[in-house]
This record gives C-alpha cells, structure tokens and sequence, in this order.
C-alpha cells in the first residue's frame, strides 16, 4: 500500500492504551524486569489497541550513575515483546538518559507505539509542521536535537527548598484522522519528609506540585489558532492524602491520644505516635516511616474508601482536566519482595501517585457507547516495583468531513530519507537549548502563557534526516522498517 493511500484512511474509532510507570525500581533491580515485562505484554493482550504511549519516571533508577547502563537491556527486552515487534511496525522512542547535565536531566522516558492500520502524523516543533511517522526511532541522550519532543526541567524556585531534582515534563504532538492532540509526561515533587507533610493542610510539597503544574499546563506549546490543544497528560504526579487531615482523623481531633519525639535539646520533632485508649499503638510518623500497624495494609488495599476521603491535591485544577474514577488502591508505595506484592511499604503514606488525566476537549471525543474506558494498575498480584504502573484503555471516536482531510494533508512534510537500510553519521554533542527569562521568580514564571520554541536556526541539522549507529542493532527493531537509534552522547 502506497503512503499516499495510507494516508487517505479514515479511521473513525481509534483504540488508544495509555500507561505511566515510574520505572526505578526495575533499572535497580534486573530481576524484576521479567515479571514487568510479562505484565506489561498480558496488558497489551488484553487491551489491543491502534496506538500505545508509555510515560516513564526515573528512568536509570534513583542511583541513575550506577544503573543507567542498564537502559540498553531494558530497550532491547521490551521491543523484542512478541506484542510489540510483530504489531506495531512504527514507533518512537524519547529517553532523557544524560545524567551529566543536572540542569536539564529529568529521567524522563516516552514510548509510542503505532499498529500498522493507523495514519498518523507526529509535530516538529522546529519546523512548526506536521512529518507522517513512516518508521522506527530510538532517541536517547540529553534529546537536545530530537525535534519531535519538547523537554523541561522545573525551574529550581519551584523544587522544595530549592533544591534540584530531577523533575520535569515532556511534550509530543500528534495528528490522527485530523484530530490533534498532546500527550504530556510528567514528574512532580515527591514528599521528602512525612513529619513536615503533617505540619500543614495542604503541605508545603502539595503547594509545590499546584505550582509545577500550573506552570506545565500554562507552558504547554498553543496550537495554529493560538489556542491549546486536547491533551492527556500522565506520569508520576506525586499526589498525596492530606497527611494533616488524616492524622486528625486518626487521632480522633484528640490531643491527648498524640505523642510527639523531640530530639534532644531541640524542639524539632523526630517522632510522632498516635495512640489508642489502651496505650497501643494506632499510627507512627517518622520522617521516612508512616506506619498505620495491624491496619496499615487493610486501610490502603482492601477498603480504600476511608483513604479516599483525603485524596483530593487534584482538585485544584477540576476545571482544566478530568480524571476517570479510581477503583484500584493507591499505587505506591509496594513492597518490592516477590511474596509482598500486594502490601505497602511503611515508609511513606500510600497513594494515588501515578495518574491519567484528561483536559476536557480530549474527554469530549472519548467513545463510551462501544466500550467503557477501563481505568485501572498493572500487576496486582505481582511484585513490578515500589509503583504498580496505571493504564487507561480508551477509543476515542473521531469523524471528519473528507475535504478537511484533503486539507490537513497539504500541511504535511513527508520525510525525505524513507530507506530500507541503516545510515550512521557521527554527532557532535551539542549543548541544551535553554529559554531565556528575565526573571525566575515562580510568579514570574506562573504568569507566562506560552514558551519560547526553538527556532529553525538554532539547530544546525533537522534529526530527521540524521541517524547513528548505537552500540548495537536490536534484530527484533527491523523486521519491517528502518530502525534509527540517536544518540545525542557518542557512543
């Protein structure tokens, strides 16, 4: 079939399968790559779909120096998925995998993955046009030349204390059958301290989460008419229960039932115990224990209703975005030992962590009359790591006059390198592109409607007619296509 009458297909349901997954744990312990991996391919059974995006957090893992290297193996396993290599003949791949700039670095990863039934364009934010996705990409590095993705790292005023880490968001652009939308990945601020989440309702980490999101939804690139575009963004939220309210609910608003650890000549609290009438017990706060005892796994797993009551950080922003009931238990944070994969670590206070939420324009064109969308986690049963990765199974419904497709068509740029072999071509380094901001004050910051996209002229090579030899070729990458693997670091 011609590109041309591929093209020309108009495809009115379109079945997309949305999944986040906050990946650390599976860069630092190998042995639990397998069993993610098989649920990850049990869920694409299940749920067969046209176009598949995975957004993952903390790629490399928390100690990413260490474990980064294992990226290569994780790519080479999860492409050679029999679901994935014999269905899915397009793909791109974006991995923010460059520890070595700490200004830019987010651990970001992005998977899309396209069925060979599909028609569908991807946006250049370079060239402001649309270039019809005609093969396979791998991008990895610092993603500074990859011009079909838009990277940000949070100004360091919105991080805690100021401190840098490695949280951001990325943003890639699609058009199918003349619908554009946004899929957004994002990585907000995790609570460092479970004393200093209860000091306040809403705590200072949920004021810096409002903040980094606002400005995400904010700085999102308009579309031609100036105007946002239907968008879903999911990835690691960091949402929390109000640890305030539930303490006072725990405690019954009851003084006496608390107990508050102060360090020695301090008055700085290391311990909180809350108490029942018989001196036991109820719950234990330290900075990195939250610990509800005999009930702390039937509270969170098997009636979660209670700890819905305190669920409520996203609230804020009703009126922007729309997220599908929850009926699955908070997906952090899990134990990861094989025979523990239903209980919670006591660590930290479980949660709905990993989400995926709608603006309302995307919800508008959901199909529920042929299928409802199932919005559930991944491996209840089984040990994935300290976050059980969220999808969310969905047909969008999409119908469009004829004439407006001949339309969209003239304003798509066909790549000029579609070739059955493997190019190489050497790549210098180059540095991250920064935007330029006179001031960075978060309410500086917040006020800004849009951000500045590099232009044409500040990139010396367009990445799509560029490609590089990787430390080796997957077999399983090019069994119907061309496979580019680019670096933005030598390799």
């Amino acid at each position: 079939m011609s590109i041309e009458h591929t093209l020309l297909l108009n495809q009115a349901n379109v079945r997309l399968l949305l999944i986040t997954a906050n990946t650390g744990s599976i860069f630092e312990k190998p042995d639990l790559l397998t069993a993610w991996l098989i649920e990850f391919a049990n869920l694409v059974r299940q749920h067969p779909s046209d176009f598949i995006a995975l957004h993952c957090q903390e790629v490399g893992g928390k100690d990413y120096e260490k474990f980064m290297h294992t990226l290569d193996q994780f790519l080479k396993d999860f492409l050679e998925l029999p679901e994935i290599s014999s269905d899915f003949t397009r793909y791109r791949l974006y991995f923010d995998s460059d520890y070595t700039s700490q200004e830019a670095f987010t651990a970001l990863g992005c998977v899309y993955l396209i069925r060979q039934n599909l028609s569908v364009q991807q946006w250049n934010f370079t060239t402001s046009s649309f270039q019809v996705v005609v093969n396979r990409q791998i991008f990895a590095g610092n993603l500074v030349n990859a011009q079909t993705i838009r990277k940000e790292k949070y100004p360091k005023e919105f991080c805690p204390e100021s401190k840098w880490s490695r949280k951001g968001f990325t943003q890639t652009r699609w058009l199918i059958n003349g619908f554009t939308f946004d899929l957004v990945n994002v990585h907000l601020f995790h609570d460092a301290s479970n004393l200093l989440a209860i000091e306040h309702s809403p705590s200072m980490y949920s004021k810096c989460r409002r903040s980094a999101l606002q400005y995400t939804l904010q700085n999102l690139s308009l579309g031609c008419s100036g105007k946002h575009v239907p968008y879903v963004i999911f990835g690691d939220f960091n949402f929390r229960l109000d640890a305030r309210r539930l303490v006072d609910y725990i405690s019954e608003k009851r003084s006496d039932l608390i107990h508050e650890i102060r360090e020695e000549n301090s008055d700085e609290i290391t311990k909180m115990i809350i108490k029942n009438e018989h001196n036991i017990p109820k719950l234990t706060i330290q900075k990195k224990e939250f610990n509800l005892h005999d009930n702390h796994d039937s509270f969170f797993n098997i009636n979660t209703q209670q700890a819905r009551m305190f669920d409520f950080e996203s609230s804020s922003f009703d009126d922007h975005i729309f997220e599908y009931e929850k009926t699955f238990p908070p997906s952090y944070p899990y134990s990861e030992e094989q025979h523990e994969a239903r209980s919670y670590l006591r660590a930290r206070c479980p949660a709905w962590c990993d989400r995926i939420l709608l603006s309302h324009s995307f919800k508008n064109i959901v199909d529920t009359q042929t299928e409802n969308p199932t919005y559930d986690i991944i491996g209840y049963d089984v040990c994935v790591g300290d976050h059980k990765p969220v999808y969310l199974s969905l047909t969008i419904r999409l119908v469009q006059d004829a004439n407006d497709h001949i339309q969209q068509l003239k304003t798509l740029t066909l790549p000029s390198n579609i070739k059955t072999e493997l190019h190489t071509l050497n790549i210098q380094n180059n540095k991250s592109l920064e935007t330029l901001s006179e001031s960075t004050d978060p309410e500086d910051l917040l006020s800004k409607k849009s951000l500045l996209l590099p232009t044409t002229s500040m990139l010396t090579n367009d990445d799509d007619h560029r490609t590089v030899l990787a430390h080796y070729v997957f077999p399983a990458n090019i069994k119907h296509t061309i496979v580019r693997f680019i670096r933005e670091t030598p390799v």
